[in-house]
């Protein structure tokens, strides 16, 4: 999910996300069930770079491709599987750069395999990242042709 519906929808609740700083706090956190809570600390970090101007687009792309190969790897039913497994039987160093991506948010203390990784990521992650992504956009662009 985009962290601007994240946002919107708390917003919406009467309890806007607020930036100071580098912590972020929900105003009137009495208004939202204590599992949005959960869910927006889960992904607290892609909210600041929101909140801060530093989450484009095109981040969102990439990190919504990646969050969508998690759900694969776990098993999670979505529309996008059957898509993800052609891809991954025909680029092999596809598949094994994105088993790396989980080990590293695996190094990087991403614990719990239901949650988000967003709190997980670093440079290191965000870099193998694009390069998923861009072999991914490539492969279904070249599947369309």
């Amino acid at each position: 999910m985009h962290p601007k519906q994240i946002c919107d929808d708390l917003a919406f609740l009467g309890s806007p996300l607020v930036l100071d700083g580098d912590d972020l706090y929900i105003e009137h956190p009495e208004n939202v069930y204590p599992e949005l809570v959960e869910f927006v600390q889960s992904h607290k970090k892609r909210i600041i770079q929101y909140l801060k101007g530093e989450y484009s687009m095109q981040d969102h792309k990439i990190k919504q491709t990646i969050d969508k190969i998690i759900n694969y790897f776990m098993g999670i039913d979505q529309e996008m599987n059957p898509k993800i497994d052609d891809w991954f039987n025909h680029d092999w160093d596809a598949a094994t750069k994105a088993a790396r991506l989980l080990v590293l948010f695996w190094e990087n203390g991403w614990r719990d395999l239901n949650s988000s990784v967003s709190n997980f990521e670093d440079e290191e992650t965000d870099k193998l990242s694009l390069e998923i992504y861009e072999s991914a956009m490539s492969y279904f662009k070249g599947k369309k042709a």
